[in-house]
């Protein structure tokens, strides 16, 4: 099973680099207190940087704005996950741990100002492809029993089940969310400021020793580019999967919480 991005995608945006971390036989059931600490500390830092800063100011941050509008989605509406964070912090709110994984894929976040989000892959059903949308496919996001159809010309990661995570890096689907049970998992880092490929490296390769250090587990690295469009993540994945149906127990749950 691949990750593979569609060659239309790097001739429009140009300069474009995905770097996906594989991360496999993980237990993510521990809380970790040193990583809850980094969180903490790299959102009490950003906090105090941007109490009198404007984020939409920020390069990173222009650059995903750019590339939202390029498709017709208002980067205001709808803040890629580097702008919520930054949000979040600046608005005074304060940290909710969640399960290692997750903490320390936000630390990277909040650290490098680059997207970073993470997968459960053993839900993926066949290849992940970054592609444009034709439009109708099923996005159910995570902790949601709703589901919404793409538009056209959607920039969005898609399986056979349906859409993964929706306009690039904004919002990730239920199906492939990180859980307390996620054992197998993939960090997709994204970048459109043009940041020099040696540079992404040594960030990927931090990330990489980061990840081993506290929370275990064997890794891979790598880097797509339009050279380079595709990596094998090593796992076999659903059969089937369609999240445009919800199974009534799991409504059930969801209506109940």
């Amino acid at each position: 099973m691949n990750i593979n991005i569609d060659e239309n995608i790097f001739k429009q945006y140009t300069g474009l680099k995905v770097g996906v971390i594989i991360i496999k036989s993980v237990n993510n059931t521990r809380r970790i207190s040193y990583i809850q600490s980094l969180l903490r500390g790299i959102w009490a830092q950003r906090q105090k940087e941007f109490e009198n800063k404007e984020i939409h100011d920020e390069p990173y941050i222009k650059a995903w704005d750019e590339a939202f509008g390029m498709f017709g989605v208002s980067p205001l509406k709808h803040q890629h996950i580097v702008a919520k964070l930054l949000q979040k912090a600046k608005s005074g709110a304060e940290v909710v741990h969640k399960t290692a994984l997750e903490d320390i894929c936000r630390y990277f976040n909040m650290k490098y100002l680059l997207p970073v989000r993470g997968k459960d892959i053993d839900w993926l059903c066949g290849d992940l492809n970054l592609v444009y949308t034709k439009g109708g496919e099923p996005f159910r996001p995570a902790n949601s029993i709703e589901v919404y159809n793409a538009g056209e010309g959607e920039v969005s990661y898609m399986d056979k089940g349906g859409i993964v995570q929706r306009y690039w890096n904004y919002r990730e689907c239920e199906r492939t969310k990180i859980t307390m049970r996620t054992v197998n998992s993939a960090f997709i880092v994204e970048d459109l400021s043009n940041m020099h490929l040696d540079k992404f490296g040594e960030i990927l390769r931090e990330m990489g020793m980061n990840i081993i250090k506290y929370i275990g587990g064997e890794i891979e690295e790598y880097i797509l580019t339009s050279e380079n469009p595709s990596v094998n993540l090593g796992v076999e994945g659903r059969r089937t999967a369609d999240d445009s149906k919800i199974p009534l127990q799991e409504k059930a749950y969801f209506l109940k919480i």
